[in-house]
């Protein structure tokens, strides 16, 4: 009785169970969506804030450039009209001359001279009446006629020159060389009536009859102040869907168009203390970086009855008309646009998370009573299983034992694998050895074979001496050497000595291209170096073995490309490692197989090529034996002033192990 009341409260437990952990399941999995869906909202606002905040920074930014590169069009247009009117004017004074001429050619040459500047000097134009002829005789250099500086008439402007010493005579008449009859010139010149220097576009023509030159000229700033005034017409008329406004100061920081009239025209040192320190870090921001964005807090005296507000403002200095000019946003405006949107997203999360609570509790409820249903059949199948429990167990102690005895099975035919694999790399790689050794060989062995035929010959012809053979020998000796010294290269490499040491990995390397230098170098394949001196303890010959697979690699890779062929090896300190990094230029690998160059037996050679296991023990022994990390990846890089892509493997490895 006391067994049938244990099975009956084990069923019960095996009921309850499950109920209550798929209601702790659902409240844990909606508290998590529900947590998760919080974040994500709240990604959302941020992500919002600075989203909307640089599309409007953008907005403010596109305005004003397109509003500078319109009033730089401006400029470059209005210098060709004035230049054209100058030339006009110049053309229109040129035919007076003519017929000047026509009606006088009969007078003497200085009492026609005298009456040209009679005639000309009293000839004004342009808007301010300012504009004048000015003739000079080419030949003497002498001024004929100059309304502007009358005193200049009769004499020599030879050695005259302008404020920036640029000499008058040299500057006109390198006009007209070429056989050219016209043309621009400028210079700067004192205004007349005030000591401020300007900058004058100048239109020469000559008058070839009597070897004369007739000219005009009129000041830049004159331009300036046209194209200011038009500017600022066409400015103040623009409104903006937003209610913003363009704001254009000089670099003095007075206010040439604002949308307080009040302040226009106003010197900056009349103005509020906070409002000269708003412009001027605008002005000095401006001129400082070209264009900037700022951001400060409007003055409450600006504009009467609005509340101070903080503002984003994007500024641009144009240089040619000296102006600072730029257009903002209020935060307020900004924020209340944001807290719009975000009210609308809080709807949306309110929304989300009670669809998800509703499901969630349908779910669990429906979970809960299909337990029900299938709790009524637990019992008779719990008891059938009760009776049948000890056999299972049975069964599964022996499974057990068997299953142990297959994996200890399993295990020695991995590390037999394993074995093999390394057998074949060591095989793989003594192959590229034997061809590396061959390449090393060929040039001592040529200069043996020709030394011993040398001397041969010359032993045939009775003609060696002791001296020739004692030197062609010791050559003979030389070259041996370099046979032996490979050798032992080649052994130190399959030494099966296996023990920590301390190394210099650059000596290491030394080693490893001492190996494979000639056979890189019959290849054209140049080695790139830059290396920092490290020294590790760890396996050298492990790594010599890396190296070498890498290398080979490498190699094999570039011979599918024309020349140049070039790998790059960097050796670098890091923090806690050491950064060992080839690449070369060979184009990379596929994106498609670049992920499986590790594993065992995959290979883009043909088959007779490559066994696929070089860089699979690569990564063995730097993971197993090194206890460090390789990765690879494609690299794009510009060496020699040309661009390049190759395959980057970097390992990193601990100074100690």
């Amino acid at each position: 009785m006391s067994k049938l009341t244990d099975e009956i409260k084990i069923i019960k437990w095996i009921v309850l169970l499950p109920i209550i952990g798929v209601i702790l399941t659902s409240f844990i999995l909606t508290n998590i969506f529900v947590s998760s869906r919080y974040e994500a909202h709240n990604n959302e606002i941020d992500k919002l804030k600075q989203t909307h905040t640089l599309e409007l920074k953008n907005s403010i930014k596109e305005k004003i450039d397109n509003l500078t590169l319109l009033l730089n069009e401006n400029y470059e247009n209005e210098i060709q009209r004035s230049k054209h009117s100058i030339k006009d004017i110049v053309n229109l004074g040129y035919q007076h001359l003519s017929l000047m001429y026509k009606n006088y050619s009969h007078l003497p040459k200085e009492e026609l001279f005298s009456f040209l500047d009679e005639r000309m000097g009293k000839l004004r134009f342009f808007d301010n009446k300012d504009g004048y002829f000015f003739i000079y005789d080419r030949k003497s250099a002498k001024v004929i006629s100059n309304a502007g500086t009358p005193s200049h008439v009769g004499n020599s402007i030879k050695n005259v020159k302008d404020t920036n010493g640029l000499n008058f005579y040299e500057s006109f008449e390198n006009v007209f060389k070429n056989n050219k009859k016209e043309g621009f010139t400028s210079w700067h010149w004192t205004r007349p009536n005030s000591k401020t220097i300007e900058k004058k576009i100048g239109f020469l023509k000559l008058f070839e009859p009597l070897d004369i030159v007739i000219g005009s000229a009129l000041y830049t700033d004159d331009i300036k102040k046209n194209i200011s005034k038009n500017s600022i017409a066409f400015l103040s008329k623009l409104k903006y869907p937003d209610d913003s406004y363009i704001f254009i100061m000089d670099s003095k920081g007075t206010s040439i168009l604002h949308k307080n009239k009040e302040i226009i025209g106003v010197p900056l040192s009349k103005l509020d203390e906070k409002i000269q320190k708003n412009v001027s870090s605008i002005v000095n921001k401006a001129i400082k970086n070209k264009t900037s964005f700022i951001e400060y807090q409007q003055s409450e005296k600006l504009f009467k009855g609005h509340v101070p507000s903080k503002k984003i403002s994007y500024v641009k200095h144009v240089p040619i008309l000296d102006w600072v000019i730029g257009t903002g946003l209020y935060n307020d405006n900004l924020n209340k646009e944001i807290k719009r949107k975000q009210e609308l997203l809080d709807k949306n999360l309110q929304d989300d998370i009670s669809t998800i609570v509703l499901a969630s509790l349908l779910v669990t409820i429906l979970i809960i009573a299909i337990i029900l249903i299938l709790s009524r059949r637990l019992k008779n199948i719990f008891q059938y299983y009760s009776k049948s429990l000890e056999n299972s167990n049975n069964k599964l102690h022996k499974l057990n034992e068997e299953l142990e005895q297959k994996v200890k099975q399993q295990v020695n035919t991995l590390r037999q694998k394993d074995s093999l694999l390394n057998q074949q790399s060591k095989l793989a790689a003594m192959g590229e050895m034997l061809g590396n050794i061959a390449h090393q060989w060929r040039q001592p062995l040529s200069a043996i074979s020709t030394l011993a035929s040398g001397i041969r010959v010359k032993k045939e012809v009775g003609e060696i001496s002791n001296e020739d053979l004692d030197k062609d020998l010791q050559a003979i000796v030389t070259s041996t050497k370099l046979l032996s010294n490979t050798i032992d290269d080649f052994r130190n490499y399959y030494s099966k000595d296996k023990f920590i040491k301390e190394f210099k990995i650059e000596d290491t390397l030394n080693n490893v291209l001492s190996l494979i230098s000639a056979n890189l170098a019959n290849k054209e394949i140049e080695l790139v170096f830059d290396i920092d001196d490290i020294y590790i303890s760890s396996y050298e010959n492990e790594l010599i073995q890396v190296l070498l697979n890498i290398l080979n690699n490498a190699k094999d890779a570039l011979l599918e490309r024309e020349t140049p062929r070039y790998i790059f090896i960097t050796i670098k300190k890091q923090k806690e490692n050491v950064l060992i990094e080839i690449y070369d230029n060979a184009g990379g690998i596929k994106k498609d197989i670049i992920s499986r160059v590790f594993e065992p037996y995959f290979t883009t050679k043909f088959k007779s090529q490559g066994t696929g296991i070089g860089l699979y023990m690569t990564k063995n022994i730097i993971d197993s034996n090194l206890k460090g990390k390789i990765e690879v990846e494609n690299k794009s890089f510009t060496y020699d002033n040309q661009k390049f892509k190759g395959a980057l493997f970097r390992i990193k490895l601990p100074f100690k192990i």
